[in-house]
């Protein structure tokens, strides 16, 4: 079988996942591997402030440190992380959420869980370039965010 993802340069931010041949909707790609952490334990950011930390449902967490740790965040996600059931400790895998082309990058929407909204914007910026984009890689679940403007062309007459 062919390989479904490659590494290479992203236009988004340092290296990132991308398709390596065309992929269907739906499609399982790779496993979310990485440091396994217990309950209320999480890594140590250190001097650079990065992380790849993936909180699952059990409480528990994954640091990426794999392939699928690559895929970037976007506001306008072509991917999500989905948890398998049945398996202890439990296990993410990255899927489609569309047809992909060859070579385009693979992006989730990281959700991050965030204490505040300044925080959200001050340490988590988002700079996806999407028109979807909201500007932060929090969960906006968490956010009170201003309503976007509409801009209304009226008819003239």
């Amino acid at each position: 079988m062919a390989a479904k993802v490659v590494a290479k340069k992203s236009r988004l931010h340092g290296t990132g996942l991308f398709a390596a041949r065309d992929l269907a909707a739906g499609e399982r790609l790779i496993e979310y591997r990485g440091i396994r952490y217990g309950k209320d334990e999480y890594p140590d950011m250190g001097e650079d402030a990065t992380t790849k930390f993936l909180g699952l449902s059990d409480g528990t967490g994954i640091d990426g440190t794999g392939w699928a740790a690559l895929a970037n965040h976007s506001c306008d996600p072509n991917c999500e992380l989905v948890e398998e059931e049945g398996h202890a400790p439990p296990r993410a895998w990255l899927y489609t959420l569309k047809k992909i082309k060859k070579n385009e990058e693979l992006v989730w929407d990281y959700r991050l869980d965030v204490t505040s909204s300044a925080e959200a914007f001050s340490d988590w910026a988002c700079f996806c370039g999407s028109p979807q984009c909201r500007g932060t890689m929090a969960n906006p679940e968490q956010l009170r965010l201003p309503p976007k403007k509409v801009v209304r062309n009226k008819s003239r007459g």
